[in-house]
């Protein structure tokens, strides 16, 4: 019976997709193996033709951006990686569109010159436009999703789709695209209000703040665990959480992993940052195993001692799970 690379024989991919690409130096935490397939996408038109060949020899698919909350493993990825590389931004009013492969970054510095206020306590969150609404990333009391008119999509019937802010079923750390991933984002709107605040003044304090914690040389995807909503816990759960644990409504997970011994402990090459507990940090040559034995044994120590799972805030890429599909 003919498999997938007699098919692939037959049936060669198109321009623009490359084979056997490294994935570590596209994450920040710089861990992985290699995709079979890689290739970046820039518009519509070339994702429409490289997913259908994808799906033509029956491979997986995986959207990423800047590799900023992504852990892959260190085995080889069975098929193909599409980068969001797509750009541009433009004003229209109090309105922003943005391309979904802009740096966030970028984007909020631009907007801050621009006198838009929304955004600039997000300051310092790597990754691009799509990855914040995949995650709805938020800091210091700014979330992207209260800035979201519409999102334009891409789906895998080669259809474009506006999806409204109510349709993006936004929460903490979660919008739609959780579980529909194989929406691509392609760009949305977001609705800014002027000021006449130094913006750029804010965003820099809060960067300064964030580089105590996470400083440009660590190989991190940021804040590992999500944080434990309060008006989520159990009786039992929340009978056991100390008063001065909770802020805003959230246990943060740093708090409860430092509770159960998890700063500094390491596995290999993989280490909980000395400074801050829910940092899961490479520190040479450190393997996804290694990564994910140290973060399941102290998940562990915490579900024992406090009664509550913690949620992985970044992506596993689990070879298995991609391999079963």
């Amino acid at each position: 019976m003919p498999g997938i690379e007699d098919s692939i024989e037959k049936h060669p991919p198109p321009e623009g997709i490359l084979s056997s690409v490294r994935l570590a130096p596209l994450t920040t935490m710089q861990v992985g193996g290699q995709s079979r397939w890689f290739s970046e996408i820039r518009h519509s038109a070339s994702l429409t033709k490289t997913y259908q060949w994808a799906k033509g020899q029956s491979l997986p698919i995986f959207f990423l951006g800047d590799g900023s909350n992504v852990l892959f493993s260190d085995l080889e990825f069975p098929g193909l990686v599409l980068r969001n590389r797509t750009s541009g931004k433009d004003r229209n009013g109090n309105q922003i569109l943005v391309a979904g492969g802009e740096n966030l970054g970028d984007l909020i510095r631009w907007t801050n010159q621009q006198q838009l206020s929304g955004m600039e306590r997000m300051y310092g969150i790597p990754g691009t436009v799509a990855g914040a609404l995949v995650g709805n990333a938020g800091a210091y009391g700014q979330e992207i999703c209260e800035s979201v008119i519409e999102t334009t999509v891409w789906s895998p019937d080669g259809a474009i789709r506006k999806l409204s802010r109510s349709q993006l079923e936004f929460g903490y750390r979660h919008s739609i695209f959780k579980g529909q991933k194989d929406y691509f984002i392609l760009d949305c709107t977001l609705s800014l209000k002027p000021s006449r605040e130094k913006l750029q003044a804010i965003s820099d304090s809060i960067l300064e703040t964030r580089l105590a914690k996470y400083p440009l040389d660590l190989k991190c995807p940021g804040s590992f665990f999500k944080n434990v909503l309060a008006a989520e816990l159990s009786d039992q759960a929340r009978r056991g959480i100390p008063i001065d644990f909770v802020q805003f409504g959230k246990i943060p997970a740093g708090k409860l992993l430092e509770a159960v011994g998890a700063k500094g402990a390491r596995s290999g090459s993989a280490l909980f940052a000395k400074h801050h507990a829910n940092l899961l940090v490479n520190e040479g040559n450190a393997t996804s195993r290694d990564i994910m034995r140290l973060a399941n044994k102290y998940a562990d120590r915490v579900r024992q001692r406090f009664h509550l799972s913690l949620e992985p805030e970044i992506f596993i890429v689990d070879d298995q799970e991609w391999l079963q599909q």
